[in-house]
């Protein structure tokens, strides 16, 4: 017999939903790169003569339903890239990909699909725990993609730089190099207070030394940069900082923070054309609406959803 699946009230904190997938880091002791040399702001800026390319990924709440008296998530994930050469933009097609997913507590859900009207599947998720475990893991979903698609970048592209809009997740040593993540929200002090203090010297195309620290899948390096933002005074100073980090080797990684200097602070937005600048690229601006394009419609989600459990029903 299959379980009775029930809308549950719709929530809009949940169908707007989108946040980055924060990895925990057990012990944090971020230590400055002496190679980088004195504890102080640096200028130093490298440029970046090849191809530039953005991975993104967004994430979707659709619906909280019940299955029976379980609560389960229909959520829908969407990754892309964004290529820049010197003379053009363009959406890095292989690189999109669109999965749906049913996540829900293991055995509540028969079969590994929910399919809907129209050509729309949910792909069967099981994940013990309550609603917000449900939600991490399908979280890590959407991380696991993006990783998958710089990896496909690298294979496709062996001398671009690929830059993650969003902290890097598993990555192995031979999939680092030429890879940055950047975090615009900052949710963890990676500094203690006497090396924080160099945040507040940071001018405009400046960034912090090199410093590193280790995650449960190894050592990552990381530096603090400030990008452009004018007018500056209505703003926090949190509001033009990176965090930028690399999973490469030290060497490749005081190479990449040069080279950051030089490709984030001139990719920067501006305050009239959007509320998240500067941290929100401008490159990354544009590949946010095509991903929430290829989301598709919410309310066309709806529908379908409101039909398949009316049709269940009789």
């Amino acid at each position: 017999m299959k379980p009775v699946l029930r809308l549950d009230a719709w929530s809009p904190d949940y169908v707007a939903a989108e946040a980055e997938l924060v990895q925990p880091l057990t012990e944090l002791q971020a230590e400055p790169v002496a190679a980088d040399g004195p504890w102080e702001p640096k200028r130093e800026a490298a440029s970046w003569e090849g191809p530039l390319f953005f991975v993104d990924g967004r994430f979707r709440t659709d619906a909280r339903v019940f299955i029976g008296e379980e609560p389960a998530l229909l959520v829908s994930v969407a990754v892309g890239a964004v290529g820049l050469e010197p003379d053009r933009a363009f959406y890095e097609e292989e690189a999109f990909a669109l999965r749906r997913y049913l996540v829900a507590p293991p055995g509540v859900w028969p079969g590994s699909r929910l399919e809907l009207a129209g050509g729309i599947a949910y792909e069967l998720v099981e994940v013990p725990g309550e609603l917000e475990a449900l939600r991490a893991a399908a979280m890590k979903r959407r991380g696991a993609l993006e990783m998958r698609a710089g990896d496909g970048l690298r294979e496709r592209h062996p001398q671009a730089l690929i830059l993650h809009d969003g902290p890097l997740h598993e990555l192995s040593p031979e999939g680092a190099a030429g890879r940055l993540g950047y975090a615009k929200t900052h949710h963890r002090a990676y500094l203690s207070a006497e090396l924080a203090g160099v945040l507040t010297e940071l001018t405009a195309g400046e960034r912090t030394p090199v410093f590193g620290f280790e995650r449960e899948s190894g050592r990552f390096y990381s530096w603090y940069l400030r990008l452009p933002l004018d007018p500056a005074r209505p703003y926090a100073a949190a509001a033009s900082l990176l965090r930028v980090e690399t999973a490469a080797p030290e060497a490749e990684a005081l190479e990449l923070a040069r080279i950051s200097l030089g490709v984030f602070p001139r990719l920067a937005s501006r305050p009239f054309r959007d509320p998240r600048a500067p941290q929100n690229l401008v490159p990354v601006g544009a590949l946010e609406r095509e991903l929430g394009r290829r989301l598709g419609s919410l309310p066309l989600l709806r529908r379908r959803l409101l039909e398949y459990i009316e049709r269940e029903a009789v």
